[in-house]
């Protein structure tokens, strides 16, 4: 039942993502940008695990965090490990068609003062809807940090049906902000 709810999820979430226009995506990316920079704990944030973007998702790494340690998810074989990553220069597409870090890029403990994730769908609560493979909630499993979900607006929902094996976030940003999950 709670398959069939996600999937269902998935498809209409799915198609507010396709139908938002590139040059949306990359002013509201922006804003997602300009949002986090405002946060109070942002200046903090000494090590930043983030995600290189799909086309569909927030870019957050445009312009490249300055100052922070960066270190960026690869995919081996069914999980998620993480490497140290200098810039945009240092990636190679991986997985899935994906830019991971490169063969120069060192690993690193799953660990970060704060972790920003991708997905499909996020609800208030901090419940999070992603892509159905379960890279990331085996990843957070082991990681110590904050983990706080990246989404546009219209990826927020009223709730995101959950199993026990789901992770799910303390914060979220979007395009209006960051907002501590539960409030």
């Amino acid at each position: 039942m709670i398959t069939a709810e996600k999937q269902r999820l998935r498809a209409e979430v799915g198609e507010f993502l396709i139908g938002l226009p590139p040059e949306v995506r990359q002013k509201e990316s922006v804003k997602i940008r300009a949002a986090l920079e405002a946060w109070e704990c942002w200046d903090g944030v000494r090590s930043l695990c983030a995600y290189a973007a799909l086309a569909s998702e927030p870019d957050v790494l445009t312009p490249w965090p300055e100052g922070k340690i960066i270190l960026l998810p690869q995919v081996v074989d069914d999980r998620l490990v993480i490497h140290e990553v200098g810039g945009l220069e240092m990636l190679e597409r991986g997985a899935f068609g994906v830019l991971e870090p490169g063969a120069g890029c060192q690993q690193r403990a799953p660990k970060a003062d704060i972790i920003l994730v991708p997905g499909v769908a996020f609800d208030r609560s901090g419940a999070r809807l992603g892509r159905g493979k379960g890279y990331y909630d085996r990843f957070l499993e082991h990681f110590e940090g904050v983990r706080v979900g990246v989404c546009f607006e219209g990826q927020v929902v009223d709730a995101v049906p959950s199993e026990p094996h789901d992770k799910g976030m303390d914060f979220l940003v979007t395009p209006r902000g960051v907002m501590t999950c539960g409030a």
